[in-house]
Parts: C-alpha cells; sequence; structure tokens
C-alpha cells in the first residue's frame, strides 16, 4: 500500500531534476564570466571549454592572479547545491523499491550516493590554488563512489520487476564512460606535463560529467515516474 506521505520522495527526485539543470546554467555563466587563462597559457583570457576544467571556475584567483570572484560564487552554488539535491535525492531512492534484494542494493547506492554528493560539496568548496592534495582527494572519491553508484543501482534496477530495464541499461553505458574517465584520471599523462595532457583530462573530464548530468536527469525522471505508478510499503 502507497503511503500518503510518499510524495515527499518525489519532491525529492524533482530536485534531483532541478539541481542537474542549475548546475548546467550556473557554470555555463561562470564560463562566461571567468577571464583567467589556463595552467599552460596564463595570459589567455577568458575560459577554454577544452582547456580549462570545472574546477578552474572555482579558484580563488585565476591564473593571471586576478581575483575570480563571481565565477567562484558561481561554481560554489552550482556544484553545492547539486550536492545538496543529490543527498535528498539518494536519500529517498530505497523507498521506491520493494523486492528485497533490489532494496538493500539501492540503500548500497543510496550510501554511495551520499558519499559522492559529499566529495562534490567538499570539490566546490576546497579550490584547487588552496589546497591541490584536499581537492584532488575529493575529486576521486566523488569519481569512484559514483562508480559504485552505477552499478549498485542497475542491478537494483534489475531485480525490481515493474522498473523499466532502459533505466539500468544507461547507467550501465554511463558506468562504462566513467571508467575510462577514472582510468585516464589515474594513469593519464599529468595535466602540467603539457598542453596536449592538458586536452586529454580536461575532454575526458567534460564527457564525463556531462554524460553524468544526463543520466542523472534520466534517473531522476525515471525514479519519478516509478515512483507515481508503483505501490511502496
Amino acid at each position: 500500500m502507497k503511503h500518503k506521505n510518499s510524495s515527499w520522495r518525489q519532491w525529492f527526485f524533482l530536485l534531483g531534476i532541478i539541481g542537474a539543470i542549475q548546475f548546467v546554467i550556473l557554470t555555463i555563466l561562470a564560463m562566461y564570466f571567468y577571464d583567467g587563462g589556463t595552467l599552460h597559457q596564463r595570459e589567455l583570457r577568458g575560459y577554454s571549454f577544452l582547456l580549462n576544467y570545472f574546477s578552474d571556475l572555482g579558484r580563488t584567483v585565476d591564473f593571471r592572479g586576478a581575483p575570480n570572484n563571481l565565477p567562484r560564487y558561481l561554481f560554489v552554488t552550482a556544484l553545492s547545491f547539486s550536492g545538496g539535491c543529490l543527498m535528498l535525492f539518494f536519500f529517498a531512492l530505497p523507498g521506491i523499491f520493494n523486492n528485497k534484494a533490489a532494496k538493500t542494493l539501492a540503500i548500497l547506492t543510496g550510501l554511495f550516493g551520499l558519499m559522492a554528493a559529499v566529495s562534490y560539496i567538499a570539490i566546490a568548496n576546497i579550490p584547487w590554488n588552496v589546497n591541490y592534495r584536499g581537492h584532488v582527494y575529493y575529486v576521486r572519491i566523488g569519481f569512484l563512489a559514483f562508480l559504485l553508484v552505477t552499478i549498485f543501482y542497475s542491478l537494483a534496477i534489475l531485480l525490481e520487476p515493474r522498473y523499466p530495464r532502459r533505466y539500468a541499461v544507461a547507467f550501465l553505458i554511463f558506468a562504462i564512460i566513467l571508467g575510462t574517465q577514472i582510468i585516464i584520471m589515474f594513469y593519464g599523462p599529468r595535466a602540467y606535463r603539457s598542453e596536449e595532457a592538458l586536452f586529454l583530462q580536461v575532454v575526458a573530464q567534460k564527457i564525463v560529467v556531462y554524460s553524468q548530468i544526463l543520466c542523472l536527469l534520466y534517473q531522476s525522471v525515471g525514479a519519478l515516474k516509478h515512483s507515481r505508478s508503483t505501490p511502496t510499503d
């Protein structure tokens, strides 16, 4: 039987959609106002989509030494709000699964999802030009935790009888993209060594971030639809 107050879950899934959309909008604005060059071309004006990390938007000062206040504010807001929305999303997630094994996997999904969300908030609030090791630590934890999210979430969907399998397929495809990016991040050429290495690392990051946004939008819609159509205990 579906509880009358189960609609709060639907609001949390809706926040998953809002969080993803606002991240795209605010980071685009941050890119527009960024004026500080790249790791290898510090004199370059503006944001290079292929040579600047997302995290460059969160620097306290740009590569030319000028204050980076507005882009940083937009980046911190975008990633922190997105992380907060993900926390609520993963908190609500286990409640829409009825199969016992699927619910257990959804709980594991939620735990790793919360870990990823906290890491994203930490990434936003620890500028890499101030604390490089701390920033990189949370980047790695965030991506690794989300890789586990994709695996456990996919398995939960496959075990839940009425949950459309296409959502599991989407997550497994994203898992391949994310896994590839993690390999590049850990074992690829270091960005500081050359502009070609920087290009590879930045492009890999851009692909995985925008793929993750699309995947989260898709999964949020799927969770919202499933929570509306399936009775829960």
